[in-house]
């Protein structure tokens, strides 16, 4: 969606992108925009319980009967999403 909705449009700065993430609506709700000044590390694994919690909330495509992408259950998924409490 942030990519429909930004357009193609160049964002080379800092501040254009935090501009178009923040104008954007989806379902008729303005996201949550925040900038990460930190970096992720690298080769970080999950423990077996928030893998499993994780797993609660997404779907995977199995059983696809469509031709070109016939099971992609580990790549295609579908997040299930409620409303964030702002604090």
């Amino acid at each position: 969606m942030l990519e429909n909705h930004w357009n193609g449009s160049i964002l080379d700065e800092v501040e254009t992108a935090l501009k178009f993430a923040s104008t954007m609506k989806w379902k008729g709700s303005h996201p949550v925009v925040k900038l990460v000044h930190k970096t992720y590390e690298n080769r970080v694994k999950l423990t077996k319980k928030a893998i499993a919690k994780i797993e609660k909330q997404i779907e995977r495509l199995t059983d696809s009967t469509h031709e070109v992408f016939p099971n992609l259950s580990n790549w295609f998924i579908d997040i299930c999403c409620s409303k964030t409490k702002v604090i």
